[in-house]
């Protein structure tokens, strides 16, 4: 079966969501790869905003799975010299 460039886009349109809350829901249940930006920055002991100017300015890296971001834990060290 040979599918074509508008059915494939047309499946992966309709997969996308699935794939996504698939992910968060797995990322959930990991608690070291997945924080969100509050509990990151508790963590952290920072403040919110100062976790969102790191992913924004390149500092920390983050995942975006459908509207939630998740940080890993191992790559906040370093950042409460904020």
């Amino acid at each position: 079966m040979r599918l074509e460039p508008s059915e494939i886009q047309a499946i992966a349109t309709e997969l996308a969501p699935l794939v996504a809350d698939i992910l968060e829901q797995r990322l959930s249940e990991l608690p070291e790869l997945a924080m969100s930006i509050p509990e990151a920055a508790a963590y952290a002991r920072v403040e919110e905003h100062a976790i969102r100017n790191a992913i924004r300015d390149g500092r920390l890296p983050a995942i975006k799975i459908g509207h939630s971001v998740r940080i890993r834990r191992c790559d906040l060290f370093g950042l409460g010299g904020e």
